[in-house]
């Protein structure tokens, strides 16, 4: 062997880069005891019943919930994790998250509603530790996706049953569970928002990508104008951000545009979608700017004013046609109720943080992060549950504890030199090591 072969260095391969997005799936049941978890905590933040609220009382519903979530908290604990697992996450979320509940129970209590709020902080605390454990336990590539399934069959599941309401209401809604059109939108929008995000990159498999058109339909069918708004926003800034978007995808996006504006001039069915028959809803956001004008004046002491009257809190007294209450459909307006101009700012920092460290992770997973983080933070405007027992605080709570989990810098994760070169008599070889 002559000198010069003996000093060569090796062709390195060059490894696919960290959160590289092809083993994220929208559909999959690996690992299955991953989405069995996933699943339960789903099923258990789901309402059950329509127009009924937790007011403390215990009934079968709220004990079936409660075994569902310590059931799927207890497959998290019985999941063996690696070694140092612990050391990857930090605790700003659980920290954010805690200063809420906090609040909302002082708030609870301070207004004779103590053991309610108690017990829905109880409810939450419980649904965010088993979302730690799982973030804990496992490659986030992995939890995204079985998040993303989990909310895939339970919306199949619950739009197969209720397809019956279509044509009583023009909307679908779950027929077991009685998911509201809203909450179906919801637990599509997630998928979607991550085949997009797949496609964008290059990276979706033809199904995947053509999957995209069938839950759009989906969306289509809940009659959610505001959830459909906030997805077209977020999906643009997706295409606007990304900074090398195959052709095939910029054609796609030119025909889907031109394809709307064809169906906007041309059709009634968008005007008949905006405006569900009359086009003064839109323009009056229907009954929500009621509940939100008696928010805004119902806080009559100093200490409701800062720090709430507890998360139990979920309709307010109106002066409107034919009701004398309402619940608040928005996430910001029930903060501004339940814990009050603290708790509030608490969850706008919570929010903030989240974007932060979702924007400071690699590229392919900023994107992803990003943007499902600001799915659910701008429809908790005209929706609730973004801060409750709800699927949207699963998607959001699950985004802050993978945005905030430590991430070692490239130079950490370079190999070094000295693994590099090539001693005299020993194998020519080269590991490369990933991170999840």
């Amino acid at each position: 062997m002559t000198q010069q072969a003996m000093h060569r260095r090796p062709q390195a391969t060059h490894p696919r880069p960290p959160g590289a997005p092809l083993r994220v799936r929208a559909l999959t049941l690996r690992p299955f005891s991953l989405v069995l978890t996933c699943l339960l905590l789903v099923v258990s933040s789901v309402a059950w019943r329509r127009g009924t609220y937790f007011d403390g009382g215990v009934d079968v519903v709220v004990v079936a919930k409660a075994v569902l979530t310590v059931a799927a908290v207890g497959v998290a604990l019985l999941t063996p994790r690696p070694r140092g697992a612990w050391a990857t996450m930090r605790a700003a979320p659980v920290l954010w998250l805690g200063s809420y509940l906090t609040i909302s129970v002082i708030g609870g209590i301070l207004n004779a509603d103590g053991l309610s709020s108690f017990i829905l902080a109880g409810r939450v605390a419980l649904l965010a530790f088993g979302l730690v454990l799982i973030t804990v336990s496992h490659p986030w590539q992995d939890v995204i996706s079985a998040l993303s399934s989990a909310m895939l069959l339970l919306a199949a599941f619950g739009a197969v049953t209720g397809l019956g309401s279509l044509a009583a209401t023009g909307r679908l809604y779950g027929g077991v569970p009685p998911l509201n059109a809203n909450a179906i939108f919801l637990l599509v929008s997630v998928p979607l928002v991550l085949l997009f995000w797949k496609t964008v990159h290059g990276d979706a498999s033809r199904l995947e990508a053509a999957s995209i058109v069938p839950l759009l339909g989906v969306i289509w069918l809940t009659g959610s104008r505001t959830g459909l708004a906030v997805l077209v926003l977020v999906l643009s800034m997706l295409v606007i951000v990304t900074p090398r978007v195959r052709p095939p995808v910029v054609a796609g996006a030119v025909v889907a545009a031109a394809a709307m504006v064809f169906v906007t001039v041309l059709t009634p069915y968008v005007a008949a979608f905006a405006g569900r028959g009359t086009l003064a809803d839109v323009t009056t956001l229907n009954s929500r700017t009621v509940a939100w004008s008696a928010a805004a004046d119902y806080a009559d002491t100093l200490t409701q004013q800062l720090v709430g009257s507890g998360l139990a809190l979920k309709q307010i007294p109106v002066t409107a046609l034919y009701r004398n209450e309402q619940i608040l459909d928005s996430s910001w307006v029930s903060a501004l109720i339940q814990v009050g101009y603290i708790g509030t700012l608490v969850l706008v920092l919570f929010v903030l943080s989240t974007l932060l460290r979702a924007f400071r992770l690699p590229r392919p997973e900023r994107l992803l992060f990003g943007s499902l983080t600001l799915l659910v933070t701008l429809q908790g405007v005209l929706e609730s549950g973004l801060f409750d027992t709800a699927p949207a605080f699963i998607v959001f709570f699950t985004a802050t504890m993978i945005a905030h989990r430590v991430v070692r810098p490239p130079s950490a994760r370079a190999p070094s030199a000295a693994a590099s070169t090539v001693t005299v008599g020993a194998p020519a070889t080269l590991r490369h090591g990933r991170e999840e």
